[in-house]
């Protein structure tokens, strides 16, 4: 670099470069980023640790340099390079892949324009009372980052998607889960039914926020979404479940049937009590046949004045992954004996409760461990069942046997 500080270069020294991968941070070599920029560079990735002037500069001439690029991503940028960033994106028209932080109102209308675009990633920090924002790339992953759920709820209210994945990442919960979220997310979507993939993460789950009730969906939070009825991916593993009941899980089923991969509430240890049970899992595994991994937090235990039985067309082959959380659990043989028939192909349950911590948990923690250790046993006693015709065509528990 010190060397082509000697010399005045007229244009890209490397004209047949397609990916660049700018790794250094030092702000006296920036300026040269425009030397391995070239008409035929197609990816370039950044990764400044911190912005400033010079870097702002050369970032937003980016443009006529590159102007065929289809990758840019720059995932750390902040607040004090919007603007060299959005004036980049705006010579831009071939994009595939945009990955960034914070952008204008009139970059990322140009960017959720771009037909071309098959990813969108960017952090919705700035003002959310904007003009009206249309997002019409139907076949684009939407990924949006923002503080808070009630900031993407004040987003929505100002944004139309006409698209059909949306991921939504959360860097911490509010001290109350907006009321009509869902319903807002139901009313910016053009066309609800066609939404294939939605995701809403949180990064940082409080041990505070275990036991916040203010926090936890219910199932009247979550009615918009059964007008969704073309998800094949649903993502709500960040959140507390625990008030959803049986009878709204297999609406879900029956409104959602195309479903292949489900998480509700399965990646957090929630100290709140599910009021899902084996009843509403099995209603669920009737209706969605596609279904190849579930993840769910919900009360696997057996009440003793019941019976439970799970009948074979309830029995899940495609699914290879299952996971629990931090969901309570009564005698884990019987549980066991449930989960081994209902699902043949899993060979270990994944849970999330930590070894010593919570205390409170650490009992749930021993069972689903016990349930580990015999469910493989247990599968291979069901195999041979079926294939020595022995099944009735179903597992039953009562209070003191397993069938």
């Amino acid at each position: 670099m010190r060397l082509l500080n000697c010399f005045l270069l007229p244009g890209p020294l490397l004209l047949n470069f397609t990916k660049l991968n700018w790794l250094s941070n030092n702000e006296e070599y920036f300026p040269f980023l425009h030397c391995f920029c070239g008409p035929n560079l197609k990816t370039l990735r950044l990764s400044p640790v911190w912005w400033d002037v010079s870097k702002c500069i050369a970032i937003a001439s980016l443009a006529s340099s590159c102007p065929s690029l289809e990758e840019f991503i720059c995932p750390d940028a902040d607040e004090f390079s919007i603007h060299a960033i959005s004036e980049a994106i705006l010579g831009w028209n071939k994009l595939r892949l945009l990955q960034v932080g914070p952008m204008d109102k009139q970059a990322l209308a140009h960017a959720a324009s771009l037909q071309t675009l098959q990813e969108l990633h960017f952090s919705a920090s700035s003002d959310p009372r904007s003009s009206m924002l249309e997002f019409s790339i139907p076949h684009a992953l939407v990924a949006i980052s923002v503080p808070r759920p009630s900031f993407f709820q004040a987003f929505m209210q100002n944004a139309h998607f006409s698209i059909q994945r949306l991921e939504i990442h959360c860097s911490l919960y509010d001290d109350s889960f907006p009321e009509r979220f869902f319903s807002h997310l139901q009313a910016c979507l053009i066309h609800p039914g066609e939404l294939t993939r939605l995701a809403l993460t949180v990064d940082r789950i409080s041990d505070e926020d275990g036991s916040n009730e203010s926090i936890v969906l219910n199932s009247r939070m979550l009615q918009p979404v059964l007008s969704f009825k073309g998800l094949d991916h649903l993502d709500l593993g960040h959140s507390c479940t625990a008030h959803i009941d049986d009878t709204f899980l297999k609406e879900m089923a029956l409104a959602c049937p195309h479903l292949q991969g489900l998480w509700l509430g399965d990646q957090h240890n929630w100290l709140v009590a599910p009021l899902l049970t084996f009843a509403g899992v099995t209603s669920l595994l009737k209706y969605c046949r596609q279904l190849s991994c579930l993840g769910i937090f919900f009360d696997a235990t057996f009440k003793s004045d019941t019976t439970y039985v799970a009948s074979a067309d309830a029995v899940s082959p495609r699914i290879t992954e299952f996971l629990v959380g931090a969901s309570p659990i009564g005698d884990p043989v019987k549980v066991t004996a449930v989960l081994s028939f209902l699902f043949p192909s899993v060979t270990h349950i994944n849970h999330s409760i930590p070894n010593k911590i919570p205390v409170e948990l650490q009992e749930r923690r021993a069972n689903w461990e016990t349930v580990n250790m015999w469910l493989e046993t247990f599968v291979s006693a069901w195999k041979e069942s079926r294939q020595q015709g022995w099944l009735e065509g179903k597992a039953e528990v009562k209070e003191d046997t397993v069938a």
